[in-house]
């Protein structure tokens, strides 16, 4: 076990490399003109042509890269184009807002997710499996930016039970900080947990339609038992392998969910950076994303070979 979580951690490196690479081809060659964004509409064509070389604008794409490279190795990621000020402790102030929302929102899918599915697949083809099914479905089909404005329009104008927006520090006010964080959380991670619901219920089948679980009926092992010492343990497996897939997607999908309740989160500065054009930003905080996203499912997969029996009594 011990040689595949360092295989994990040696392709860390060549996958991060190969991402930035995308992201920052795929930022500069946007149609558009960040010197123009950043001057305004007036600037005189000398003007741009100053900003363009005063930040390098004006050279190929590879050495623009290797630049960049290079000074975020260091933890340089720039400097704002519209502001002037340093793109990385900007970020860093940022990051526990959106890391906060989306540990908060995928604990609230797993609560869901987890004991729904394990039902719906122990009741088959039973009323608790269509009414759970029927809710996955419901779920997935609705936008969280939707249902997070009717959550403000719910539970804080009509009846103002939570506040529609702001951030406090959870060690400022922790009372106040989940006060805060309900609405959001509640928007992502109950459509979220749409699919992995349907994930607990899928491998949760596959498992109790397995040879092993009718031995284990067989041999007499108690209903409880076999439920959570065989097969919830192992559909667990897959379901932790997708459950890191859709933690990426809501670290990197908090755009609009923080403009809505006014989080002062990444997500809110890379919508305020793709408005303006501003590639700093826009770099340094995707590279950010992405160096999250590939450490939870880096550890996720650490986790999924630790349940794997075939890892951990020492199978191929």
């Amino acid at each position: 076990m011990l040689r595949l979580i360092f295989t994990r951690l040696a392709l860390f490196v060549p996958t991060l490399f190969a991402a930035s690479v995308i992201l920052f081809i795929v930022i500069n060659v946007v149609p558009g003109s960040a010197a123009r964004s950043a001057l305004g509409v007036d600037a005189t064509p000398q003007a741009i042509m100053r900003f363009e070389a005063l930040n390098g604008l004006d050279r190929p794409l590879a050495v623009q890269y290797t630049e960049w490279l290079g000074k975020a190795l260091r933890g340089d990621l720039g400097t704002s184009f519209q502001n002037r000020v340093a793109v990385a402790p900007d970020i860093l102030k940022r990051l526990p807002v959106t890391l906060e929302l989306a540990v908060l929102a995928f604990l609230i899918a797993n609560l869901i997710a987890l004991p729904l599915g394990a039902i719906a697949a122990f009741r088959h083809r039973k009323a608790a499996d269509v009414i759970i099914s029927a809710l996955a479905t419901i779920l997935g089909a609705i936008p969280n930016f939707w249902l997070a404005t009717l959550f403000v329009l719910l539970f804080s104008l009509t009846w103002p039970i939570l506040p529609a927006g702001g951030y406090t520090p959870f060690f400022e006010n922790p009372t106040r900080n989940i006060v805060q964080m309900i609405l959001p959380s509640l928007s992502l991670g109950l459509v979220s947990s749409s699919l992995l619901l349907r994930i607990m219920r899928t491998t949760m089948l596959e498992v109790l339609n397995s040879a092993y679980i009718r031995t284990a009926h067989a041999k007499g092992a108690p209903e409880s038992v076999v439920l959570r010492r065989h097969a919830l343990r192992n559909a667990l497996i897959p379901f932790f392998t997708v459950g890191a897939v859709e933690f990426g997607f809501l670290f990197g999908g908090v755009v609009v969910i923080e403009d809505i309740f006014r989080l002062p989160g990444i997500g809110s500065l890379v919508l305020v950076g793709i408005i303006n054009r501003d590639y700093p930003v826009l770099l340094g905080a995707s590279l950010v994303i992405t160096v999250v996203v590939l450490s939870a499912n880096m550890i996720v997969d650490t986790i999924a070979m630790m349940l794997d029996p075939r890892h951990t009594r020492g199978g191929a």
